[in-house]
């Protein structure tokens, strides 16, 4: 028996693969997944082979056969201090400090953050100097957790450091603490797979509905809709996008979008609809999510170590070593 904090949980998730599915129609969603029209067309085929993959884990239907995806070695976004790192861990003891432990880290500033589109050489350097600075000052979790030093600490030091010499905007400095610059994140662990969760259904049925009729809010044309499933191109860089677009125009893949509609319609005002789209595509997997869980006794569940494994999660030394 294995325990998986919600983090590994969606890690395992992101890692398996349904063999022999090449495609998932309207009617395949509807007959497989979630019985509603709608909600469909909220998904790419991305999305909606992982939202059957979570449900063919938790329901343990035979019928399909789970294949490992190759799993890229960790990148390092560059969007905190801390860099992470490190295997992906599943529990044996539910008492485990490292279960419990969550996610503490310190946010890179947003000036440093909008270098990664404007000049990622220039970002990559400035990162690595604010970690080695980190470093330097013993700007520690501990010491921020303790009171020694704060956002205006970390914030004031900053900003005689990096702006100048970087050519950056500086960080505000509020007058009151509510106003400052947050450096520091904390994401409290939701504990193992036995967590016993509420599941309000009627309260389901209607935030999906409400989910949807934002979605045809945003999505306001065939235009939009079809753009909507190219969401996870937002992060790209504007010609790259522009390429994609084309391409999938000229092989027919997307369809009522003009060529010429990025250059009426603007780079930016795209990636704000896609990121309006993703925040909705979001919330729908969480309830879909949610609502797999509570068909399938989620509270009940236990993961096969040996299933783990082929998925390339890793036991924890902390618990294992122990028993």
């Amino acid at each position: 028996m294995a325990f998986l904090t919600e983090y590994s949980y969606r890690q395992l998730i992101e890692r398996v693969e349904i063999e022999n599915l090449d495609r998932i129609d309207q009617q395949f969603f509807k007959t497989n997944i979630y019985d509603n029209d709608y909600l469909y067309y909220l998904f790419n085929q991305l999305d909606l082979k992982k939202l059957f993959a979570e449900k063919i884990i938790l329901s343990g239907d035979k019928a399909y056969v789970l294949t490992h995806k190759e799993v890229p070695e960790r990148k390092d976004n560059r969007t905190y201090v801390l860099e992470i790192k490190g295997n992906v861990k599943y529990h044996k003891d539910n008492k485990c400090e490292a279960l419990n432990r969550g996610f503490k880290n310190f946010y890179m500033p947003e000036p440093v953050v909008k270098l990664a589109e404007e000049d990622s050489k220039k970002h990559e350097l400035i990162v690595e100097e604010i970690r080695l600075w980190f470093e330097k000052n013993n700007y520690t979790v501990y010491r921020y957790e303790a009171g020694e030093i704060n956002d205006k600490t970390l914030t004031t030091d900053f900003n005689k450091t990096f702006p100048e010499k970087y050519g950056i905007e500086p960080i505000f400095i509020s007058q009151s603490d509510k106003g400052q610059f947050q450096w520091y994140i904390e994401k409290k662990s939701t504990g193992n797979v036995s967590t016993k969760k509420s599941f309000d259904h009627n309260k389901f049925i209607i935030d999906i509905a409400e989910l949807l009729k934002r979605r045809d809010f945003i999505c306001n044309s065939r235009t939009m809709q079809n753009l909507s499933k190219y969401d996870f191109l937002v992060n790209r860089d504007n010609l790259d996008i522009s390429n994609y677009i084309t391409e999938s125009i000229e092989k027919g893949y997307l369809k009522e979008v003009s060529n010429v509609f990025i250059d009426n319609y603007g780079f930016k005002r795209l990636k704000e609809f896609w990121n309006k789209h993703r925040e909705l595509k979001k919330e729908a997997f969480n309830l879909l999510s949610e609502y797999f869980k509570w068909t399938y006794n989620y509270e009940e569940k236990t993961f096969d170590e040996i299933f783990l494994e082929d998925f390339n999660l890793k036991a924890c030394n902390l618990c294992y070593g122990n028993n």
